[in-house]
């Protein structure tokens, strides 16, 4: 049967909006397709209720969208089809924290710019749009990644049938410079571990005895040193106890769980670490708002791992180290994960259980609580 034809006066109002008397007085009426109505403010001018009818019309009355989703139930907009992937990443993959914010970020950009477009007809030109716009004068390694985040993103759409090719498959990645940071010597550690604040020798002796890195450090507490009752000799060192690091870079890895025997040395540090501040953190300090919780932090008395880098890189300038280089070839302080690991090789340990890269054939590998903890060989680094 043909809808009623509009009054003369009515013609030119767009589908779904119509003039109803109610309760005595003219409103103007919006019919959503679902039939739901919606009544415009009294004294609302039809000049302003044309305006805004034509806008939802043109986005969910277009006879081409539904003509689209009619035929392929698959094809939706990304904007439909992105929170869906979103869920899926969170619950299939065991994405750290800064990991998932980036990749969040990623998706709300990807939302902004391409958030209409329809799954089905995403091309190459499509990767090359997201590129341009978020790439555009930054380094190979941040181009890299937008390709790996949009592959990410791809493949659980082609996953669920919302596409049918992964066309950031096909873009080419750009080839990254060899890294220009100057390696960290012997000599200079110790001349900014001398002239270096408390909090930060602690973060330095603990990361030039463990191989670990600034996250790992800056997150270690006091009741992850397992303490034994009587010290025992292990690999010919005495071991007081066990320091466990969970290194968070690889934590889905059975090696990123490990147990480092703590020698003399790391006794050492653990014990002038405290003073009479109370907190739970090795590494730690008094702030200059201390009610205040640093990024990344879960305590007052935390020492973020950025502000660990910035006090380190502060230092090193201060004492004239490395002055002769520009500030990006500078070692910075991951630098002492590099020169821990290779002092402890020229000491004829093996560091890679120690820094949480891989298994060693001489770890031993026990289970406490269903979690798998890789002890490594002792050793200390004498300076």
């Amino acid at each position: 049967m043909a809808p009623r034809r509009k009054k003369l006066t009515n013609e030119d109002m767009p589908t779904g909006l119509s003039p109803v008397r109610l309760r005595g007085v003219e409103r103007l009426r919006y019919r959503y397709p679902s039939g739901k109505d919606f009544w415009f403010p009294i004294g609302t001018n039809r000049v302003d209720a044309k305006e805004a009818a034509k806008l939802f019309n043109a986005e969910y009355r277009n006879p081409m969208i539904d003509m689209l989703e009619r035929g392929d139930k698959y094809n939706r907009t990304l904007k439909y089809w992105l929170p869906k992937v979103i869920n899926r990443v969170k619950k299939d993959e065991s994405l750290s924290n800064e990991v998932l914010t980036t990749f969040l970020n990623d998706c709300e950009r990807l939302l902004e710019q391409q958030g209409d477009t329809y799954t089905k007809s995403i091309t190459l030109e499509n990767v090359n749009d997201f590129l341009i716009e978020y790439t555009a004068g930054k380094s190979a390694e941040v181009y890299n990644r937008k390709i790996s985040f949009l592959k990410k993103v791809f493949s659980y759409l082609v996953d669920m049938s919302a596409m049918a090719y992964n066309y950031a498959n096909d873009k080419k990645a750009k080839k990254l410079e060899a890294k220009k940071r100057t390696r960290l010597k012997l000599a200079e550690f110790q001349l900014i571990y001398d002239a270096a604040p408390g909090f930060l020798k602690v973060a330095m002796a603990l990361a030039m005895q463990t191989t670990h890195a600034t996250l790992e450090i800056s997150r270690l507490k006091y009741r992850d040193c397992r303490f034994l009752d009587v010290p025992e000799v292990l690999d010919g060192v005495l071991v007081y106890g066990f320091l466990r690091i969970h290194r968070q870079k690889v934590q889905t890895k059975e090696s990123s769980r490990v147990e480092i025997p703590i020698t003399e040395a790391l006794k050492q540090i653990v014990a002038n670490s405290r003073d009479k501040l109370l907190s739970p953190y090795i590494v730690h300090r008094l702030s200059r708002y201390p009610k205040l919780v640093g990024e990344g932090c879960d305590h007052p008395t935390q020492v973020s791992s950025k502000y660990i880098s910035r006090q380190f890189s502060k230092v090193r300038d201060s004492v004239g180290a490395y002055s002769s280089l520009g500030k990006d070839e500078r070692p910075t302080f991951h630098e002492i994960r590099a020169l821990s690991i290779h002092l402890y090789t020229e000491a004829g340990l093996d560091p890679q259980s120690r820094a949480a890269h891989a298994d060693a054939k001489s770890t031993k590998i026990y289970q406490e609580n269903h979690i798998e903890w890789v002890r490594v060989p002792a050793g200390e680094i004498k300076i």
